[in-house]
């Protein structure tokens, strides 16, 4: 299911005759940029385990472990033991030695010590030179021999590339290190040499344990001399902290660098390797691709598949027996692909009347994973489009199609190749290929920052946030985790944040949010939920002359309960009809309150879109302003915009019967919603309160500036105040004030306050423009 996305995208193209051609290129890319080096190296790894052989032996290692580390010291030794290290192993036999260790600069005296041992072994010491990269590639510094010991001593290349798995695939037979052309030491050891820029690949199928090895310390002792007798010895680290231990591949464990370096020259020894690369078994491949794409029998497009599939897998393992090097990956991807399009063209219509292929987008719905359902060790991820439903309702049918490609082709930057689920009102899925946690969630962190730029659709523009939702349950079957991911990504778009991941542990949270729906009812009797008065601002007099109701709630147990969350708990379950009364009839009574000193004191209360589909809102307000003896004029109501409204006649008419009463109408959160002209025009109302996230950043933003600029126009051009929330700083204040925006509400005017501080401040404020 791999390519299944890009089978669909290029279906039409596929079902002619230049599909061959496709797939040619596909796969051929697919090569060269080695997306299929993982499964190369499991290839290798596999036949190396089963071809395993023993050395020849001709090569020993004498290894500077813990034994001998124990015995001389840490690392770096004095040039004395050393010394006694080499003529040691040349009294016990050894023909040559190699030192993989760098033998650097240890100032004069040493230097001199050891050029005086070398000497005395003209032309059988090789030192190893090298290039330290831990600076970056562009940044390689060349490590060689002390200049003392230049004369003395053959210097050979330990340079090579060491791979994402943590071993080295292929070795140069020459590099050029501070300016002289080496020749690797691998090549020294075997006697087989290449040109320069010509590398040789290493055969692992040597068994590692099979190399003779001997402690440095053994040898010093004089117990070495069976191990070292008339071989070539390599001389490594191989203790912990000291030189690099590489992966050695079917053996499942890694190795000290020296070893690898005996594996390298046993390759050479076995003659001079022949590299064929991925074309021989690619265009191998491309024959039998060609045949099954166009041979009318299915069985015979099966037979040729399989039959090239299992030649690419066991010729390899035959052809390394004669030191001949081949790759399959190539071959198997390209015929990966012929199978999976030649299943696609068998089941594609069936899987779209089973209802696993989404019409619209192409991609597999979450059917596909309930029909095939099953445990994965992926961590699945949910991506939820906010406001997905209002946008698609906004365009003509035809223009859905174009939505989903821009959102796709964003998801698709982020998800790392891994296949992209097509479920219900903009929710996507994949499993992510990513097993490192912290690099998932920079993979969030990116999507998120892409999907800040608004989706053109047809000239329009629309923004368009996403949430995120992590699901790790690996022992579940995926149909369960799809829901886990998603309510995880639903309750992140809730509070606000990037993603969040699914925790099991929170199946009691649900259970107290339920218990809390229970103590609601309660709670209002009890006065546990109240009411705070936020104050509000002309900003052209300075002069306090309103307030925002905002409902709150301190739970007995569990302390401040978020309003975000008991609101929306009582509109899901009907209870926020019961809730709105209340805060209306206490707002009305603070109102009260401040009306005989303040008459034009106007008071806010925020109505649910929810309640506006019926008349009992009518009879609510009504019932609320004759209980309090209070002219109708003083109540605004804010309304939160949403596609709904606009589109449904029945809050239309609501609002018209209470601006014909003379309450005002307050669009709140103006910018988060809609936001569409088509809504400013049916909706009669009085001001346009601007959300915080474009006030807070106009001191320093342009463009924020400029969006809250041409939004106080357009208010006023509709006949509305512009009233701007999230006000912090006494700069904003100056700033909205120049630009002839009304009303502020904020932090730095006034935080949400109890009703008796309210009145307070109120009383004091009225005092104050009395006495000037």
């Amino acid at each position: 299911m791999k390519f299944a996305h890009a089978f669909s995208t290029f279906k039409a193209r596929l079902r002619k005759p230049g599909a061959l051609v496709v797939l040619l290129g596909l796969s051929a890319l697919f090569t060269v940029i080695e997306i299929g080096n993982p499964l190369e190296l499991f290839l290798r790894t596999t036949r190396n385990a089963v071809m395993e052989k023993p050395v020849s032996g001709d090569i020993a290692v004498v290894g500077l472990d813990e034994p001998a580390l124990a015995a001389l010291g840490p690392w770096p030794w004095k040039s004395a033991h050393l010394s006694a290290l080499t003529d040691r192993l040349f009294a016990d036999g050894a023909t040559r030695v190699f030192f993989t260790l760098p033998l650097q600069d240890q100032g004069e005296t040493s230097n001199n010590l050891l050029a005086e041992t070398f000497s005395r072994h003209p032309g059988q010491v090789y030192a190893a030179a090298t290039v330290d990269y831990r600076l970056g590639r562009r940044k390689g510094r060349d490590v060689l021999p002390a200049a003392a010991l230049s004369d003395e001593v053959q210097t050979v290349s330990m340079a090579r590339f060491v791979g994402f798995w943590r071993g080295v695939s292929a070795v140069p037979y020459r590099s050029t290190i501070g300016g002289k052309d080496l020749e690797s030491i691998e090549s020294a050891l075997s006697g087989v040499t290449g040109k320069a820029g010509e590398r040789f690949p290493i055969n692992y199928a040597f068994d590692a344990s099979s190399i003779p090895y001997v402690s440095a310390a053994d040898v010093l002792s004089g117990h070495g001399g069976s191990v070292v007798r008339s071989k070539d010895v390599v001389i490594g680290f191989n203790a912990p902290g000291l030189g690099e231990q590489l992966a050695v591949l079917g053996q499942g464990h890694r190795s000290p660098e020296a070893v690898v370096v005996v594996m390298g020259a046993e390759t050479l020894k076995a003659g001079k390797p022949l590299n064929l690369g991925w074309l021989p078994g690619w265009l191998l491949a491309a024959c039998a691709a060609a045949y099954a794409l166009n041979a009318k029998p299915l069985p015979f497009r099966r037979v040729a598949l399989t039959a090239t599939a299992l030649v690419l897998l066991v010729a390899p393992g035959v052809l390394e027996a004669f030191n001949i090097f081949a790759e399959a990956m190539g071959g198997l991807s390209l015929l990966g692909m012929v199978a999976v399009l030649n299943l696609w063209r068998r089941f594609g219509a069936r899987q779209k009347k089973g209802g696993t292929i989404n019409p619209v987008s192409g991609l597999y719905t979450t059917n596909a994973i309930r029909h095939d359902d099953g445990q994965d060790g992926r961590q699945l991820v949910a991506a939820r489009i906010r406001r997905y439903a209002e946008v698609v309702s906004a365009l003509p049918p035809e223009a859905e199609k174009l939505l989903i490609k821009e959102i796709v082709a964003r998801l698709e930057l982020g998800a790392g190749g891994a296949q992209l689920y097509h479920g219900d009102d903009g929710n996507f899925f994949w499993l992510s290929n990513l097993y490192d946690h912290d690099l998932l969630i920079e993979q969030f962190m990116a999507l998120h920052v892409i999907f800040r730029s608004p989706i053109r659709v047809q000239r329009n523009a629309f923004d368009v946030d996403i949430s995120f939702g992590l699901d790790r349950e690996f022992n579940l079957p995926l149909s369960h985790r799809l829901t886990s991911a998603l309510a995880a990504a639903h309750a992140a778009e809730q509070d606000g944040t990037r993603w969040r991941l699914h925790d099991p542990s929170l199946t009691g949270q649900k259970e107290w949010n339920l218990s809390l729906l229970g103590e609601l009812d309660e709670a209002l009797d009890k006065g546990d939920i109240w009411v705070a008065y936020q104050p509000k601002m002309d900003l052209y007099s300075k002069e306090l002359i309103g307030a925002e109701a905002l409902v709150r709630w301190t739970h007995a147990v569990r302390g401040p309960v978020s309003p975000v969350e008991f609101v929306e708990m009582a509109e899901k379950h009907g209870r926020i009809d019961r809730l709105t009364d209340f805060v209306l009839n206490d707002a009305l009574k603070v109102a009260r309150s401040v009306l005989a000193d303040k008459p034009d004191f106007r008071i806010s209360v925020n109505i649910s879109p929810s309640l506006l589909v019926s008349r009992d809102i009518l009879d609510m307000v009504r019932g609320a302003l004759a209980r309090h003896e209070v002219d109708p004029t003083c109540l605004i109501l804010e309304i939160t915009e949403t596609l709904a409204i606009a589109q449904n006649e029945t809050p239309s008419l609501l609002m018209a019967e209470f601006r014909a009463m003379g309450i005002g109408l307050s669009i709140d959160d103006y910018g988060t919603g809609l936001s569409t002209l088509e809504y400013l025009r049916k909706i009669p109302a009085t001001e346009l309160k601007i959300d915080r996230r474009f006030t807070q950043d106009i001191c320093t933003d342009k463009a924020d500036r400029a969006v809250m600029r041409s939004t106080i126009q357009l208010a006023h051009a509709l006949g509305m105040k512009a009233v701007a929330e999230g006000i912090e700083t006494i700069e904003v204040i100056s700033l909205l004030s120049r630009m002839g925006c009304d009303v502020g509400q904020g932090y730095y005017i006034a935080r949400p306050m109890e009703s008796k501080a309210f009145l307070a401040r109120m009383a004091a404020d009225v005092a104050q423009i009395r006495h000037g």
